[in-house]
């Protein structure tokens, strides 16, 4: 078939991207790296625009991933993009579909008034970093060594969450009775100290013992902290939350537009696929 004349009108590379990770944690084959290290960034097209419109889609992850292979197509598994990246990848593929200025709402915590406010957009690129997963853990005599969560975990524990979510306002309602809201309850418990062992022991890559012995095997791993003491649990899960906190987006200062008050404060700002790529 004789190439199609439109072709060189198709959409070209807006920018390019360096990934804050620097391509650590993506599995082989899972990324098409180009010499330079930054991956093309196209924008998005109506299809992928309809696409993150599209609750169910958005729901389960595979909207996502989808309008993330489409806009940066040495991408080749979405699924496997480390959540140090995802922010940076999703501000990319904004910037190249909409430009660097994103519109945002905080409420001042002075007078509640609510502002609009503007975000520059390749300025929170620029910040982002990713935290030192590299440095291992020592508690008792176990060395444990954490990773960062791939998308494909974290938008599962994010559904389970909507499921607990959904949970909790069954317990609320005033129609079941005291038995049957007992029995919801103690799933919802079970389910929540599950999802929370499981979150722990997916960041973690592998335990080196006293004897040297490496373990890597995610079954182990899983087993162990689902029988391992509370110190060592508590610690880890220490760890893993101060380097998900240091790898959130910074909080922009912004000033209260309101005439009587001006004060200001640092305001989050916070990603909602819904509304994200509107």
């Amino acid at each position: 078939m004789s190439s199609n004349p439109l072709q060189k009108h198709y959409r070209q590379p807006q920018l390019y991207l360096k990934l804050p990770s620097g391509g650590k944690w993506w599995p082989k084959n899972s990324i098409d790296w180009p010499q330079t290290g930054e991956l093309p960034v196209y924008s998005m097209t109506a299809k992928d625009e309809l696409a993150m419109k599209t609750p169910d889609a958005l729901l389960n992850g595979q909207a996502t991933v989808d309008v993330i292979q489409s806009c940066m197509p040495n991408i080749k598994n979405a699924w496997h993009a480390p959540v140090v990246d995802l922010d940076a990848i999703l501000i990319a593929i904004r910037q190249a579909t909409y430009g660097n200025e994103m519109e945002f709402n905080s409420v001042c915590p002075q007078c509640n008034n609510k502002n609009e406010h503007i975000a520059d957009l390749g300025y929170l690129s620029s910040v982002i970093t990713c935290p030192k997963f590299e440095e291992s853990i020592q508690v008792k005599d176990l060395e444990i060594f954490i990773k960062p969560n791939n998308y494909e975990t974290f938008n599962k524990n994010s559904m389970r969450n909507f499921e607990e979510q959904r949970l909790i306002q069954t317990v609320a309602n005033d129609k079941i009775s005291d038995d049957e809201k007992m029995v919801q309850f103690a799933k919802m418990f079970n389910t929540l100290l599950n999802i929370t062992v499981e979150q722990v022991a997916d960041s973690v890559v592998m335990i080196k013992t006293a004897d040297n012995e490496r373990v890597e095997n995610t079954a182990y791993i899983r087993d162990f902290f689902s029988n391992c003491d509370k110190e060592i649990f508590t610690a880890v899960k220490e760890r893993i939350d101060l380097l998900s906190e240091e790898n959130r987006l910074q909080n922009l200062e912004v000033t209260c537009e309101s005439e009587t008050c001006q004060h200001q404060y640092r305001a989050p700002l916070l990603f909602e696929l819904s509304n994200f790529f509107a």
